[in-house]
C-alpha cells in the first residue's frame, strides 16, 4: 500500500511540464573547419537514500499528513539537507536559514502555525522541518488538498515562495524529479551552441555566452559606461544564499531589481545565464576601492563595480562547510571562457569575492570557497 501512495505521489507531482539581445562582441573563429557541438555537460547528481534528519522527516510527515518523500525531496532542494544560517544577499530577499530553508514571512507564518518561537524554527533542525511542513500542509488544505494519494504540484509550488511562474513550475519539477531519486536533467537547449562560431546553424535568439548555459531572460540590466571603466576586466563570485531555482527565480524577476550574469545549480549539471556578458547586470552593490583588493586596478577605483565586472551566483550559502566539486568544476569552465573571451587575468585579484568588495554587509561566498582549488580548475580549463 505505502508503495502504491508513493508511487501516485510521484505521477501527481509529474504532471508538470517539463533581455534583450545585443550585438555579439566575441569574435568568431576563422573558418568554419571546426565547428564546436553541444558540449556534454555533467550529469545531475543521485540523491542520496537517506538524510541525517530522516526521524525528524518522518515525524512531520505523521503530524501533518504529507508524504515523508516529499519532505525529503523539499529539503534536499533548498540545502542538500544542511542546517544553513543564511545572510542576505539580495535586497530584498530575506536571509533564509535552517534544513528546509525559510526566512522571512515564510519563516514567520510557519512559526505561527506550529506554535513556535521563530528563533527555534531558525536553529533548531528539528522545529525547522515541523515548521516547513506545517506551512505545506497550510498551502495543501487552501488548496483542497488531502491525503496521502493527492497531487501534491500545486502545493509544493506555492510552499516554494516564488512569485515568478516559470520557477514556480520549475521548483515542483525538481522537487519531483528528487522524490524520484535524481536531480533534473538538463534538457539540451538552443543556446548549447558557442555565440562564437559563425558556421553553425544559428539557434533562434537569444543566444548565450556560455556554451550549454540556458537562457533566462532578466529585465534587470543596462549599458556599461563608456570607456575604460566599462570594459570586462574582473569575475566576482557570489553564493546565492538559496537554492538554484529559487536563486535565478528572483534574479529573473523585474521586481526584485538585481541580477547576474549567471547562477551554477549545486550539481553543477546546469548553468543559467540571465544578462549577456557585454551587458551590465546588477549583482553588487560597491564602488570600487582598489584598498580592498590588494591596491590593485587602480585605475577603477571609484567606479561602480557593476561596470566592469561579470557576476558568476552559485546556489548554496556562504556558511555551508564544503562546496560540490562537481559545482566547483562547472563555474571554473564557465570563468575560464569568460576569462578567454575578455582578456581577464585568471587570479584572485581579478576572479575575486563579493564579500571582499562589499565587506560591510556581504560576506559570500564564505570562507569555506576553496580558492585554491577552485583557480587550478580554471586553469586546468584553460589549459
Amino acid at each position: 500500500m505505502q508503495h502504491k501512495r508513493q508511487v501516485a505521489v510521484i505521477a501527481g507531482l509529474m504532471l508538470i511540464t517539463a533581455c534583450s539581445d545585443g550585438p555579439r562582441k566575441v569574435a568568431g573563429p576563422p573558418s568554419c573547419a571546426a565547428i564546436p557541438g553541444v558540449a556534454a555537460g555533467p550529469t545531475a547528481a543521485v540523491v542520496p537514500l537517506g538524510s541525517p534528519y530522516d526521524a525528524a522527516f518522518d515525524a512531520a510527515s505523521r503530524e501533518f499528513g504529507i508524504p515523508s518523500g516529499i519532505l525529503r525531496a523539499i529539503g534536499f532542494v533548498e540545502t542538500r539537507w544542511q542546517m544553513v544560517a543564511g545572510v542576505p544577499e539580495f535586497e530584498g530577499h530575506p536571509a533564509t536559514s535552517g534544513v528546509m530553508a525559510l526566512g522571512g514571512i515564510r519563516l514567520d507564518e510557519a512559526a505561527r502555525l506550529t506554535g513556535l518561537a521563530a528563533g527555534r524554527v531558525r536553529d533548531e533542525p528539528e522545529s525547522n522541518i515541523r515548521a516547513a511542513a506545517a506551512l505545506l500542509r497550510h498551502h495543501a488544505t487552501a488548496l483542497g488538498i488531502s491525503g496521502e494519494d493527492a497531487a501534491w504540484t500545486p502545493a509544493i509550488a506555492a510552499f516554494s515562495g516564488i512569485a515568478l511562474p516559470e520557477g514556480r513550475e520549475a521548483y515542483a519539477r525538481e522537487v519531483s524529479a528528487v522524490l524520484a531519486g535524481r536531480r533534473s536533467q538538463p534538457s539540451v537547449s538552443a543556446s548549447a551552441f558557442a555565440v562564437d562560431d559563425p558556421c553553425a546553424t544559428p539557434p533562434p535568439p537569444p543566444t548565450t555566452d556560455h556554451l550549454g548555459a540556458l537562457w533566462r531572460t532578466s529585465p534587470n540590466f543596462n549599458q556599461r559606461m563608456a570607456g575604460d571603466g566599462g570594459r570586462v576586466q574582473m569575475v566576482i563570485i557570489h553564493s546565492c544564499e538559496g537554492s538554484y531555482i529559487g536563486c535565478w527565480s528572483w534574479l529573473a524577476n523585474r521586481e526584485s531589481q538585481v541580477s547576474a550574469h549567471y547562477v551554477v545549480r549545486e550539481d553543477g549539471a546546469e548553468v543559467t545565464q540571465l544578462v549577456r556578458e557585454w551587458a551590465r547586470a546588477w549583482h553588487i552593490g560597491a564602488i570600487y576601492d582598489s584598498t580592498l583588493n590588494a591596491a590593485s586596478a587602480g585605475h577603477l577605483h571609484g567606479v561602480q563595480s557593476n561596470h566592469f565586472t561579470i557576476g558568476v551566483e552559485h546556489a548554496g550559502y556562504a556558511s555551508q562547510v564544503a562546496w560540490p566539486a562537481a559545482q566547483l568544476d562547472a563555474s571554473a569552465r564557465l570563468v575560464c571562457g569568460a576569462a578567454k573571451r575578455w582578456g581577464i587575468p585568471r587570479n584572485r585579484v581579478y576572479i575575486v569575492a563579493h564579500g571582499q568588495l562589499q565587506p560591510w554587509n556581504r560576506t559570500d561566498p564564505g570562507p569555506h570557497w576553496p580558492w585554491d582549488d577552485y583557480l587550478a580548475r580554471i586553469d586546468q580549463h584553460c589549459a
